[in-house]
């Protein structure tokens, strides 16, 4: 990485820690410091969703998917479910998990809604899959910023949890959801302008290259196709990123996000405009077919040729650092990094939240809040490293290539994730069916696996199976609201 180019890096980075110093102001209590008072404008709660779910290999390994051999569009079905299900969490949890009294977690709700063990069950399992989420994008995002800033693996990983966790424990949520927000901002100009620049330097015109592009089979956008071993189809594409979006909402990061908002309503619009943003994904996966003309004009280095035979999603880093100017690529650099910290940061305030109020204050009751307080900052480092250590640990699997490694490794769990929620928001089951479901949820994944089905399947088809279970033996009426009353 050239000087000037760290230089804009970490200019970028104070910018940003300023900025979001200020914005977010004093923190006082734990519920400001994980849920902000209710005192967030929608449209930066809006902002946080995406830029949580935009990582660095998102940003890196989409356009590296349209660049090569064979690739084209047909990612585009999975940002349609994934912006459908961001409209179906607003139906389904924004208003409930709103408007419930007495609870402060996401699976206090479950806890509330279905029993008490079935709530701590839900919670250590959202803790296992945090911590192997994060550590997937954490590594993920190293690699693609090893390719950049050749500071090593355990380097590039120790930068982005350093800043992730200082953002979090500078004032919480708030922090979190601004400094996201003022992120999303830069990875979004970031895309268009990596786009505006490549659609600026191809010798053919913009109609041509799209001829180009249409003979070269790249602006396939739909596929049909009902095999399930086939990854990125319609039914795989919507249908699965509509569970992994449910999935996800039962987190505590979306229960943070609700109750950060002014209103229930003001929580709903957060949602829905969120499913609007996924047009930044749009304009990534446009990222990939420039590169495509301009690499297809220019011709591909012998040296990069080779790399890109084992390592495809360098194609973008190569770019990065060798097309753009000096200064300008230290911009995307930091682009890359802001997606990484995004979802990190969000991770770390999720995972010491439920630390602190699910198991610490058992532990150690009746403190001061600002003995709590200081508890919660304490346990984001905590995390922080913890996060580390598994990225590192899965660094040996690395070579099953980072969107998949991204999207695979965490739907082993999604399912059963899925279905609690939707059995809590109707109040269905008990411990011992939440159990057994849970049970024939994870082997139902075990055996699409074993039988090479789609990982997109894997959710919706497991979560669906233990939530028909649990309402077959349940045999109780549902509970619409949804709301827990104190």
């Amino acid at each position: 990485m050239h000087a000037l180019d760290l230089l804009v890096v970490l200019a970028v980075m104070v910018a940003v820690t300023y900025l979001g110093h200020r914005l977010s102001g004093s923190i006082t209590s734990r519920r400001g410091f994980f849920q902000a008072d209710g005192s967030l404008p929608w449209w930066a709660v809006s902002a946080s969703i995406i830029a949580t779910v935009v990582s660095a290999v998102t940003f890196v390994s989409v356009p590296a998917a349209v660049f090569a051999d064979g690739g084209d569009l047909t990612y585009f079905q999975v940002i349609l479910g994934l912006a459908a299900g961001k409209v179906v969490v607003a139906r389904l949890l924004a208003r409930p998990f709103y408007l419930s009294q007495g609870v402060n977690t996401s699976y206090e709700y479950i806890g509330a809604r279905i029993d008490a063990r079935t709530g701590e069950f839900s919670m250590y399992l959202g803790l296992l899959l945090n911590l192997i989420n994060s550590a997937v994008k954490l590594l993920t995002a190293s690699l693609v910023l090893d390719v950049i800033s050749g500071w090593g693996l355990p380097g590039c990983a120790l930068f982005v949890v350093a800043v992730s966790m200082l953002w979090s424990a500078l004032a919480g949520i708030k922090t979190v959801i601004w400094t996201d927000f003022l992120l999303f901002v830069l990875f979004s100009l970031g895309a268009v302008f990596a786009l505006v620049f490549v659609s600026l330097n191809i010798q053919q015109s913009i109609p041509d290259a799209f001829v180009w592009l249409d003979e070269e089979a790249k602006l396939v956008l739909f596929d049909f196709d009902t095999d399930p071993t086939k990854r990125y189809t319609i039914w795989a594409g919507v249908v699965g990123a509509v569970g992994l979006s449910i999935a996800q909402a039962s987190t505590q990061g979306t229960w943070q996000r609700v109750r950060a908002c002014r209103s229930a309503e003001e929580a709903q619009k957060a949602f829905d405009v969120a499913a609007l943003f996924y047009a930044v994904h749009v304009v990534i996966l446009a990222v990939g077919l420039a590169l495509a003309v301009f690499y297809g004009e220019r011709g591909v280095a012998p040296e990069l040729a080779r790399q890109l035979v084992d390592s495809p999603d360098r194609i973008f880093p190569y770019f990065i650092v060798n097309e753009l100017p000096v200064g300008v690529s230290g911009l995307f650099i930091a682009a890359i990094f802001a997606a990484a910290i995004s979802t990190l940061d969000s991770a770390l305030a999720e995972s010491s939240d439920l630390t602190v109020n699910h198991i610490y204050q058992r532990l150690v009751p009746q403190q001061a809040e600002s003995h709590y307080l200081l508890m919660s900052r304490l346990f984001m480092a905590v995390w922080g490293l913890l996060f580390f250590v598994a990225a590192m640990f899965f660094s040996r699997y690395q070579g099953v290539g980072l969107l998949e490694l991204t999207f695979k490794l965490p739907n082993y769990f999604y399912g059963a994730i899925f279905a609690s929620i939707v059995l809590a928001r109707y109040a269905i089951g008990r411990f011992s069916t939440i159990m057994l479901g849970f049970v024939l949820a994870t082997m139902s994944v075990l055996l699409m696996s074993s039988y090479g089905i789609a990982f997109f399947y894997w959710c919706p088809v497991s979560g669906v199976l233990m939530v028909s279970v649990v309402w077959t033996l349940d045999r109780r009426g549902w509970e619409a609201t949804g709301v827990v009353r104190s």
